[in-house]
């Protein structure tokens, strides 16, 4: 199991979750968020501060969201020629839907992403979907919410090499909530205390 470290804050504004993140580095899958995706455009700090993560030996994923297949088409692919203005090896797409009958614009997103070159493609509905989803060969996850709720178990539909996405963790728990992650069988998981999982953990960040 891999875990995912949210990455939202401006490396100027929280310089310690930047640095313990690098510190972490090989290992560390990071998905960046600078202002609900890429922002408007190149920022020279956010580029400084990915390449030394990346030199670290840390593995970076943009986030885009796709507000349920209702934002354009050309928002998205905007948003990621911009990611990948950066040293971003994949896209995290948030807010996926799981109907069968809303596929197509998931599906355009993933084809335009792969033909950029981003190579490790995460979907996020929260919740299992149609199993169409599954023919998009992305990492699809499949369980976000409480660790209250993820203690207690996930909903049929949840399979092996899914992401988990978890939220509320005590720091105290966070271990045992990576643990949990790899025993239900999760390719990618995200464990943080914030209320949120796009919320930057407090530090001490487990990897």
């Amino acid at each position: 199991m891999t875990p995912l470290l949210p990455l939202p804050a401006h490396p100027h504004l929280h310089p310690q979750l930047w640095e313990t993140i690098e510190a972490a580095g090989v290992g560390a899958t990071v998905l960046l968020n600078i202002d609900a995706g890429p922002g408007t455009g190149l920022d020279p700090t956010w580029t400084a501060a990915t390449t030394r993560l990346v030199r670290a030996g840390a593995s970076l994923l943009g986030y885009v969201d796709l507000a349920y297949g209702a934002r354009p088409t050309e928002h998205v692919r905007a948003e990621l020629g911009r990611w990948a203005g950066y040293p971003v090896r994949g896209i995290f797409f948030d807010q996926a839907p799981t109907s069968p009958y809303s596929i197509g614009p998931v599906a355009v997103a993933v084809r335009a992403a792969r033909r950029i070159g981003f190579d490790t493609l995460l979907v996020n509905p929260g919740r299992p979907t149609d199993s169409l989803y599954r023919g998009l060969g992305t990492v699809l996850c499949t369980f976000e919410g409480a660790w209250e709720q993820y203690r207690v178990g996930t909903e049929e539909g949840v399979r092996s090499g899914d992401a988990h996405l978890v939220h509320s963790v005590p720091l105290d728990q966070i271990e045992a909530c990576h643990e949990l992650m790899r025993a239900r069988g999760a390719r990618f998981g995200l464990a943080t205390n914030e209320a949120s999982v796009h919320g930057a953990p407090v530090l001490p960040v487990a990897v």
